[in-house]
């Protein structure tokens, strides 16, 4: 909806920013990673410690994001602190690798569906076998759960913010409640000797740890939703800081709690994951609970899904519109639905990009969202950077302080993320994806950049 003016309505209570931060943080990677991740990496103790140490660093940086909502409550979030702080060059840089990082997490929830079908209902959703990229099988079936997906999730956004926030709303509080109910009713009951070794036969401590800490940008990014649509709060921009830190710190509760379900829950960890099966959370959930709790992980992973993607539209397509407004994309991007008030292009775009994306295999979309860290990483040091020189300008030394601290987080993660040999350096795969959007970049600036430079001042 939006006002006679033109600009978005105010419509988004505090819960609708909760649920949208929330259900943005927790996807698919919450219910698979634990088996195929999480532990071979960590163990339950390294998990838990280098959530609660990522945690801790998102934290910091979300403080500086918290003070320049509260300077510039208007939707594009990065892309407007940074062309602020550095100019419209270094936004364009910012925005770009914004645009990767949220757009890769809508097919990548979408193709998420066809992964919950192939471990709760075999075989109904794989028909009609088309080929393999990548290891990976792709089927005709899949291709059309997820493509489904997103067109519906596109049709909800154009609709309205405020049709998308109550769904978002009401999803990501039945996805709390039903990891609570697995976690209290399979944790209540277990052995927890099944979490020794805290840490993988073979590995240093610190490593182990550090290996998950590497993933604190990818495993939170979400909360960084919550400036996109800042233009529709109809609450007080002060409280977004609250909002954040809270969602980012249930999130990583979460996290803890089904990686401890998977290692506790039914034997020893290493004994689960050496019996080599394809899904270890779902194995535990299914022996300990029966039907009636695979049910219930069951809803608990749609809702994760369907929220992330919901939230990645809201974002991406605010993000787009906030950058065409700038003209560093296409005027057709900022039109706004005159029945809706909704970036109606703008989600558009980002539907038609999305469904490209099922047809190329789920292995490729997670080599993209493997370097969306590094974007991610980079995103959060131009904000907190750009936090600490507009606050110098304010003469603001505690939020100047909040921005240098944020910015040396980010660039610790970009270090793990970066640098050969640290714990969570970039597969070849991943690297090369992410030079390839850099390529893309590079190109396109320079188609625009006579004009786009032009209005710099």
């Amino acid at each position: 909806m939006s006002n006679k003016n033109g600009k978005f309505k105010k419509a988004m209570r505090p819960i609708d920013v909760w649920g949208l931060a929330l259900g943005a943080i927790i996807g698919w990677g919450c219910f698979v990673l634990p088996g195929s991740s999480f532990l071979p990496k960590a163990g339950p103790l390294g998990t838990a410690v280098g959530m609660f140490i990522g945690a801790a660093l998102i934290i910091v940086i979300a403080l500086s994001y918290g003070y320049l909502i509260r300077q510039f409550p208007v939707s594009g979030g990065e892309f407007i602190y940074t062309k602020e702080a550095f100019g419209k060059r270094n936004a364009f840089v910012c925005g770009w690798g914004m645009i990767l990082a949220y757009w890769s997490l809508i097919p990548l929830n979408a193709t998420a569906l066809a992964l919950i079908s192939r471990y709760l209902f075999p075989g109904i959703i794989q028909q009609g076998h088309l080929y393999q990229i990548a290891g990976w099988d792709v089927y005709a079936g899949e291709v059309i759960l997820a493509s489904a997906a997103i067109i519906l999730m596109a049709f909800l956004n154009i609709r309205g913010i405020k049709q998308a926030a109550w769904t978002q709303t009401a999803i990501a509080l039945t996805l709390v409640g039903c990891i609570c109910a697995i976690s209290f009713l399979v944790l209540g009951n277990t052995d927890w000797g099944n979490l020794a070794p805290g840490i993988p036969a073979g590995k240093t401590s610190w490593k182990a740890i550090f290996s998950i800490v590497a993933m604190a940008p990818w495993a939170y990014i979400g909360f960084d939703c919550i400036p996109q649509s800042a233009e529709e709060y109809n609450f007080s921009h002060k409280r977004s800081v609250g909002i954040m830190i809270s969602s980012i710190l249930v999130a990583a509760v979460l996290y803890i709690a089904m990686c401890t379900v998977t290692a506790a829950g039914l034997k020893p960890w290493t004994e689960l994951l050496a019996d080599g099966h394809n899904w270890p959370t779902g194995v535990v959930v299914r022996q300990t609970l029966g039907l009636a709790g695979i049910i219930v992980l069951g809803i608990a992973m749609f809702c994760a899904v369907v929220s992330g993607m919901n939230a990645f539209y809201i974002s991406t397509s605010r993000l787009m519109y906030a950058m065409s407004l700038e003209g560093s994309l296409p005027k057709w991007f900022s039109k706004l639905s005159p029945r809706h008030g909704t970036p109606r292009n703008a989600i558009i775009f980002t539907m038609i990009m999305s469904l490209f994306a099922p047809w190329f295999g789920r292995e490729i979309l997670i080599w993209i969202v493997d370097m969306t860290s590094v974007g991610a990483a980079i995103v959060f040091a131009y904000t907190t950077a750009s936090a600490a020189i507009i606050a110098k300008r304010h003469g603001s030394v505690k939020y100047m302080t909040f921005g240098i601290a944020g910015c040396i987080c980010s660039l610790f993660f970009l270090s793990l993320l970066v640098i050969p040999g640290m714990p969570g350096a970039l597969t070849r795969q991943s690297q090369t994806v992410l030079l390839a959007w850099i390529a893309i970049g590079i190109i396109f600036y320079l188609i625009i950049r006579k004009s786009y430079v032009r209005e710099q001042k």
